[in-house]
């Protein structure tokens, strides 16, 4: 095994992340080891691109990212899109303007930025989602009065978005169920949760899989020479064309059951434990 890794993908959030959106020091060396030895160590995240820890990547020797659940792969941190696959522009604006009816708080994330209607951020305030995520959300996004507006004005194509939920006192989460019937409803798109009971959708057939397909096509390596870490849904797909899948101590039930290996937690060195284990 640790002759045949060529390529490590890593998600970031409850992954690469612990809870306080730090790398640790030890799933850093490990990190910068791989990448010693010839191993491109790239992202692969639910993000957008101004979502990436740039400044991280570089110095740990980071040059790929899988973005938007797969949705457009980055060289970095130069910002070269070198793959990208949106919804249409008219379904876009559709799409946003049934699902702004909701009561939700919605990112949509366009050529790697990530833009939110303003009035919305009140959900993310009573939300279930960790301060630190919270607050990531809060001071990188761009504020728009009216986003469906926004989006027919300036004729923009949705790489992905990201819906947020309030969280009820007695723990159910207000128009979740409603809205996913409604995103399943659009054969057009995909569906899936990134963590923190949201929902996220793609276009039909974007997925951080196909991302790194794609990715591995771009460099020469074969897929079956690849290991991902991943922990929820949207790893799902990524995991399952991958090489080697590597499910966090933290992960879903079911990410665990389809991975080869389940390693230690985010917040317990689980990424830098795997480098170790079968790349190093």
């Amino acid at each position: 095994m640790k002759k045949q890794i060529r390529l490590i993908a890593l998600d970031l959030d409850g992954t690469l992340f612990n809870r306080d959106r730090q790398i640790t020091p030890y799933t850093r060396e490990m990190i910068k080891e791989a990448v010693n030895r010839g191993i491109a160590v790239v992202i692969s995240t639910g993000r957008p691109y101004v979502g990436l820890p740039l400044e991280e990547s570089a110095e740990l020797g980071i040059q790929y990212a899988i973005t938007t659940n797969g949705a457009a792969v980055y060289e970095i941190p130069g910002r070269k899109c070198l793959y990208e696959k949106c919804m249409s522009e008219d379904f876009s604006y559709k799409i946003l303007q049934e699902v702004l009816k909701k009561h939700v708080h919605l990112d949509a994330f366009v050529h790697g930025d990530a833009i939110t209607q303003t009035s919305t951020l009140e959900v993310i305030r009573h939300s279930s989602l960790p301060e630190s995520t919270r607050n990531y959300i809060l001071t990188t996004r761009e504020q728009v009065a009216d986003l469906c507006r926004y989006f027919k004005v300036n004729h923009l194509c949705l790489q992905k978005a990201t819906i947020n939920f309030e969280r009820e006192s007695d723990g159910t989460f207000v128009d979740r169920e409603e809205t996913k019937e409604l995103l399943l409803s659009y054969p057009q798109i995909q569906v899936v949760s990134g963590g923190y009971n949201n929902l996220e959708f793609t276009g039909a057939g974007v997925t951080k899989g196909a991302g790194l397909r794609f990715l591995c096509k771009y460099l020469n390596i074969p897929v079956e020479h690849t290991m991902v870490c991943g922990d929820s849904e949207n790893d799902k797909d990524i995991m399952e064309t991958s090489g080697f899948a590597v499910a966090m101590g933290n992960a879903d039930p079911e990410i665990k059951e389809l991975a080869d290996y389940v390693t230690t937690s985010n917040e317990e060195d689980g990424v830098g434990a795997a480098i170790r284990k079968f790349c190093i």
